[in-house]
């Protein structure tokens, strides 16, 4: 990325849109973008900073007329306040996105703690969390934001999250019952959707079986035929590449026992073969929110 950023990636990143930051900039010198000879505007590094500031105390109710004047102090402490004092999820994810970019981790792990004392463990993990995963996913795929800094954010959360999943009481299948398996495909190492969706489900009381990244089909066949399995569910991020998505999920649903469901969502089934027609009992969601009320 260089420092520099074009007016997209920074509507992709603060969620303020192009239209809007050009009357800032011409009203307020809000900032001031480099313009390349074609007269294209790019944004350095404390611009993003500054405006991921903007966007927070904006989304927290702040007119722009005020905020836009504040000094870098100012706009820094109303920054916390806004995000570490108010439940709101725009503001708190804004400045999650900050602390991800800055590699901050007293200020990302600062803005989850408040958010466990403010609205609860359960509650930040399904809504401020999970908002989060899916803007980190957003700026991954467009690349507005580094592999790093995607890896940063994503394991600060999984430490969050497999403490909180050890303190689950562990739920067991009723008699004729069967288990919700998670796992994802070979070579498929991003697991943040994936244990998420462990999380929510082992805390809606839902038995679960939580394979990981990365397992071999004839390895997930082992399981299939060990133990009762009433729905799988996975998470395509990189993972089978598009060319072979058709083919890969007709030879899981050739392995999961026919009355088993499958779930899947991800980065890969986006856009891709729209319209498709895909064996009985296989469900194509959209993002994990789409797909996690279905599952319990």
């Amino acid at each position: 990325m260089n420092g520099k950023y074009s007016i997209k990636d920074l509507e992709n990143l603060t969620g303020i849109k192009a239209h809007t930051l050009r009357i800032w900039e011409q009203r307020y010198g809000l900032v001031e973008p480099h313009r390349t000879d074609t007269n294209i505007r790019l944004y350095s590094d404390d611009d993003l900073k500054k405006l991921l500031n903007v966007s927070v105390l904006v989304h927290a109710g702040h007119k722009i007329s005020s905020v836009a004047y504040m000094d870098p102090s100012a706009l820094h402490a109303a920054v916390q306040n806004a995000a570490l004092q108010e439940a709101e999820y725009e503001s708190q994810i804004s400045s999650l996105k900050r602390a991800m970019l800055d590699f901050d981790e007293t200020s990302f792990i600062a803005v989850l703690e408040q958010s466990f004392r403010q609205i609860g463990e359960g509650e930040t993990f399904t809504g401020l969390v999970a908002g989060f995963i899916h803007t980190i996913g957003t700026l991954w795929q467009t690349d507005a934001i580094s592999v790093a800094q995607e890896h940063f954010a994503s394991n600060l959360i999984k430490q969050k999250l497999y403490a909180a999943l050890d303190a689950l009481v562990i739920p067991q299948p009723a008699p004729g019952e069967g288990y919700t398996l998670l796992y994802l495909p070979e070579e498929e190492l991003h697991e943040l959707g994936l244990l998420y969706l462990h999380y929510y489900l082992k805390s809606s009381g839902v038995p679960t079986l939580f394979l990981g990244q990365s397992v071999p089909l004839v390895y997930l066949k082992d399981v299939l035929t060990s133990v009762p399995i009433r729905q799988v569910v996975s998470v395509f991020t990189t993972c089978p590449s598009r060319d072979n998505l058709r083919s890969y999920i007709s030879e899981l649903r050739s392995l999961v026992p026919p009355k088993a469901n499958i779930h899947v969502t991800g980065l890969q089934l986006n856009d891709a073969l729209s319209g498709a027609e895909w064996p009985f009992g296989v469900h194509i969601h959209p993002h994990l929110g789409a797909l996690k009320g279905l599952v319990v």
